[in-house]
């Protein structure tokens, strides 16, 4: 994988919003600032994903991107006792548009809110419609993750959960 540091992902212009060394994205890892952190898998491809982070308010996300430049699913994670927990999980559908990026419209988002005493809440917005379902007792153990170091992404990015 290739890194790109960013304050923030356009997805618009699918470019990055005031570029960042890796040494200016780790100071801001260690001081909990924004920062965003760009994967291609070679140099000069469309990036796979980003990382959002910014532990001082207790923030962080993972967002695949589809090959249009889209989000196509994003894990949201909260800091909670010194480790993060995961969440929020969103995933969209385009359906047959190849629009790319931020001018899309999505046709189907699913979204699915978790709770740290195992409480789920499923969202299904489509056609103009919104369904909503909730389960209690739901094992959330594998929701939890560590704080990443700086760079060290790989548990975290992890798309099969």
């Amino acid at each position: 994988m290739m890194w790109t540091y960013c304050e923030q992902w356009n997805n618009l212009t699918e470019t990055p919003m005031n570029p960042l060394t890796p040494e200016q994205a780790r100071n801001r890892h260690s001081s909990g600032e924004l920062y965003t952190a760009v994967a291609s898998p070679r140099e000069g491809a469309a990036p796979e994903l980003r990382v959002e982070m910014r532990l001082e308010t207790g923030y962080a996300s993972v967002i695949f991107m589809d090959e249009y430049g889209r989000d196509a699913l994003d894990y949201t994670f909260t800091l909670i006792n010194g480790s993060l927990f995961l969440e929020t999980v969103r995933s969209y559908s385009y359906g047959s548009s190849q629009e790319r990026g931020g001018y899309a419209d999505v046709d189907r988002l699913e979204t699915y809110e978790f709770t740290a005493d195992g409480v789920v809440q499923r969202t299904v917005e489509a056609d103009g419609q919104e369904s909503r379902e909730g389960r209690h007792g739901i094992d959330v153990s594998t929701n939890w993750e560590p704080v990443p170091d700086f760079g060290a992404y790989s548990s975290l990015i992890r798309r099969d959960r």
